[in-house]
């Protein structure tokens, strides 16, 4: 009875996940964190919107009769990279403070660790993703509105998808910041690898001879995760989901490739 007591006794999942919780929330960078992502998607909208609106300003009569309007979500090029940042600073503020040992002591299990961590960074970043989604949105109507400039209906079919999906895509792009922060362990080489993979490679694009460029249109993970929010539907590109499931795949290979690293090494 005593061992079986013990067992009992024994820190599951739930255990790690408050722990992780306990330790994300009482980290004032945190929820900095999560303000300067909402802060980003703002700013980025007031930019972005009024460059749609003096672009518009230039078409012609017959160009603005053909004009259909997109959301713009270029502001997410900048904010993802804050939501990556989110996911990486679960392992590598560990690492840097030291506190990784007890952490493993107190959760033996590895996998459950990463589990833990995955859970609460997804939380969070779809919480403040979904929010700074919704005031990209908002604020860049708000602005083209304004200016004379059409928009889409919120009633338009895809717009639900659009409206909702900015939580999911950074929180995707958060489980690769956290895949990338558990194998190199540093915040200065994490970062640097998830804004090589959020806006170097993709901003690129254009260089690239076409079949490579067309690859990382439809592969890559933030190019295909952003068809989620796309209302173009471009034949030649994946459609909404399957990019967004192209991006899945790539944070659950990190994810697997963080877990073999984290389990075969000393804390």
């Amino acid at each position: 009875m005593t061992a079986l007591a013990a067992a009992r006794r024994r820190p599951g999942l739930a255990d790690a996940i408050r722990a992780e919780w306990l330790r994300t929330r009482t980290i004032r960078s945190t929820w900095f964190t999560v303000l300067a992502l909402v802060a980003l998607g703002a700013f980025f909208a007031l930019l972005f919107g009024f460059q749609g609106a003096a672009a518009y300003a230039k078409l012609t009569a017959a160009e603005r009769a053909a004009f259909h309007p997109e959301p713009d979500f270029r502001p997410l090029i900048f904010a993802q990279i804050v939501a990556g940042y989110l996911g990486l600073r679960a392992f590598t503020v560990e690492y840097a403070t030291r506190t990784m040992p007890v952490t493993l002591t107190t959760t033996p299990r590895r996998g459950r660790v990463l589990a833990a961590k995955a859970l609460v960074c997804s939380a969070v970043t779809l919480a403040a993703g979904t929010a700074a989604g919704l005031v990209i949105v908002f604020i860049g109507r708000a602005v083209l509105t304004a200016k004379g400039v059409p928009v889409n209906a919120l009633g338009e079919p895809g717009m639900s998808r659009v409206l909702a999906g900015t939580g999911i895509l950074l929180t995707l792009e958060t489980l690769i910041g956290l895949a990338v922060g558990c194998l190199l362990r540093g915040t200065a080489g994490a970062l640097t690898v998830v804004s090589v993979i959020g806006i170097f490679v993709p901003a690129m694009a254009s260089l690239y001879p076409d079949w490579l460029a067309r690859l990382v249109l439809s592969y890559w993970p933030i190019t295909a995760g952003l068809r989620l929010l796309s209302m173009d539907g471009d034949p030649a590109l994946p459609g909404p989901w399957a990019g967004v499931a192209v991006m899945g795949g790539w944070a659950a290979v990190l994810l697997a490739a963080a877990f073999a690293a984290f389990r075969g090494r000393d804390a």
